[in-house]
């Protein structure tokens, strides 16, 4: 499997979309099961690219995979804290993406003034879990019943990586 790790690109909004539909339909990773409505207008990863803040997608063959995003908190006195967000999609999990695309938007983040990283990954998801600490993001707390499908309740774990 040759995959290569490409920055965000206006063609790839749609496929895009279509990977996160996938991995969301899983119901098991993404804090979404069900998305919003789709323009790809107004999509995120416009926003992404007209800022040049990171955002990066795994391509198969041309095949969107996989996808990672750090998105700068809203508030001005808190824009170098981004959230991190990223998905694979089950067909392409444990081939070494996560890595390769946590290292591209790790990478990135600090020139767009992210100097903190955070996210939230469920307990039951220690793939992602072990990753994140692989790259050095440390556990700081549980949000309990974070989140709740089909009657399976998921606690949330809160981690946090500064970078330097």
């Amino acid at each position: 499997m040759s995959v290569e790790i490409v920055y965000m690109r206006k063609d790839l909004i749609r496929p895009w979309r279509a990977a996160v539909e996938e991995v969301a339909a899983e119901k098991q990773y993404l804090g979404r099961v069900t998305l919003p409505p789709f323009d790809p207008e107004h999509a995120l990863p416009n926003r992404m690219i007209a800022q040049d803040l990171p955002m990066y997608c795994a391509l198969d063959a041309g095949r969107l995979v996989g996808w990672i995003d750090i998105i700068p908190v809203d508030i001005p006195e808190c824009r170098h804290r981004g959230t991190l967000g990223m998905g694979i999609v089950a067909s392409h999990r444990g081939a070494g993406l996560g890595g390769r695309l946590m290292t591209a938007a790790l990478d990135h983040a600090p020139r767009s003034g992210i100097t903190k990283v955070e996210l939230i990954v469920f307990d039951s998801n220690q793939r992602a879990a072990a990753l994140f600490r692989k790259f050095g993001f440390e556990a700081i707390g549980i949000s309990r019943d974070y989140r709740r499908v089909e009657g399976v309740t998921y606690n949330g774990v809160l981690m946090e990586r500064f970078l330097s």
